[in-house]
């Protein structure tokens, strides 16, 4: 498939650019994919988190522009991570079909919603229960999940949490992504115990109008450009502002409060399929 603008890709075309991308040992490759959908490439190996690439939403909630891939062609999938259970991060079309055409690919999901993975066709053995309490270690990969308010915390019989983020250490690079939550004192806490250098964070806010909708808040803009501050992220990458109507915000509102709060805090802008190299400020080279 063809170029969708400058800089970005989709389909096969996307797939063959992520599959044929050198990392440097420094750095990080990201591609956004809408929403709070990323591809991430590091040490050889590709993650997808919360991939939405469903046609549509349902009801009121239609995209605002097509799905870069399409499952099917999601063939290079090592690990894909979910943040929870609500149709645009745990998708039972994407997942199964991602299943299927990444075979070997393994699935990092919340505790309480293993199940849901299960029911979609994924075998158990493909499947890694997040846990608040458990890192998981992977090769070259350590996983500390982490639990988010998302308007209230969800925690099962076990107490274990089904809103989660992931801090992920790649090999001394630490990437954090968010999923949905507010930023409330107890999250900033826990990340300030590791050297995040790139965030991932919604900022598409939360009201009345919309939790009476059953659409769960997340940060502000104003709440993720403060939280990104508080951890010392090297970079932060807003999500979750751009793929429905009803449920977006002006992304240059936190451009606006990022330069006038934080001038020197760098930010990165994706437009679908659009692909990022990140060298790291820590790393040597």
């Amino acid at each position: 498939m063809s170029q969708t603008g400058k800089g970005s890709r989709t389909g096969r075309a996307l797939i063959e650019q992520i599959n044929r991308t050198e990392v440097p040992a420094d750095g990080i490759a990201m591609w956004h994919l809408g929403q709070e959908g990323m591809a991430v490439k590091r040490g050889g190996r590709i993650l997808y988190f919360d991939p939405f690439l469903s046609a549509e939403l349902g009801g009121d909630m239609r995209r605002n522009f097509p799905p870069p891939l399409k499952p099917e062609e999601v063939t290079n999938a090592d690990y894909v991570l979910i943040s929870h259970d609500h149709l645009d991060h745990l998708d039972p079309y994407t997942l199964n079909g991602i299943g299927k055409s990444s075979p070997n690919a393994r699935f990092i999901c919340p505790a309480p919603h293993t199940a849901r993975l299960t029911e979609i066709g994924i075998s158990e053995d493909r499947i890694i229960a997040a846990k608040v309490t458990e890192a998981i270690e992977l090769e070259g990969i350590r996983i500390q999940p982490v639990a988010c308010k998302h308007e209230e915390y969800f925690t099962d019989e076990s107490g274990h949490h089904g809103f989660l983020g992931y801090i992920l250490d790649m090999d001394g690079l630490v990437f954090y992504h968010a999923g949905d939550g507010l930023a409330v004192p107890e999250l900033v806490e826990e990340l300030k115990k590791h050297p995040i250098e790139i965030a991932c964070l919604p900022i598409n806010g939360h009201d009345f109008k919309r939790f009476g909708q059953n659409l769960m808040g997340n940060m502000t803009f104003r709440e993720a450009a403060d939280l990104a501050d508080a951890v010392g992220a090297e970079l932060v990458i807003p999500m979750h502002y751009d793929l429905f109507a009803a449920n977006t915000e002006n992304p240059a509102y936190f451009v606006d409060y990022l330069h006038r709060a934080y001038p020197f805090q760098r930010f990165k802008m994706f437009v679908p399929g659009e692909r990022m190299l990140y060298l790291s400020e820590r790393l040597p080279r």
